[in-house]
């Protein structure tokens, strides 16, 4: 008995979604401002504005990443010629602190 209320919900409900799926195709042909030629003709006009604007701002976002990657590139650049001064310095022993060598508690106590 189950079975059979469930499908008789599935078809009460589907008819009221098409009822109403209807009646809202009607008042959109009655209450359109402009004919269907009209229509598409402005939805492929804001399409293509849309679109112009979108590609207008993907190219501003290249320049900035553009931008930023050549700061990063010679800031790393800077680090990198840094730490090979200092470490050419390190091993000519140019240092301007002497290195000691790390000393472990437990070899003090032996």
């Amino acid at each position: 008995m189950a079975p059979q209320r469930h499908t008789k919900r599935t078809v009460q409900t589907l008819g009221v979604f098409a009822l109403g799926a209807a009646a809202g195709s009607i008042a959109a042909l009655l209450f359109a401002p402009a004919s269907g030629k009209v229509t598409r003709k402005r939805i492929a006009m804001k399409l293509r504005s849309v679109r112009s604007a979108a590609a207008r701002q993907v190219g501003q976002a290249q320049k900035v990443l553009a931008r930023k990657a050549g700061d990063l590139q010679k800031a790393a650049g800077k680090r990198l010629g840094h730490a090979r001064e200092w470490m050419v310095n390190r091993m000519n022993g140019h240092a301007k602190r002497p290195i000691h060598p790390v000393r472990h508690r437990a070899l003090h106590r032996a």
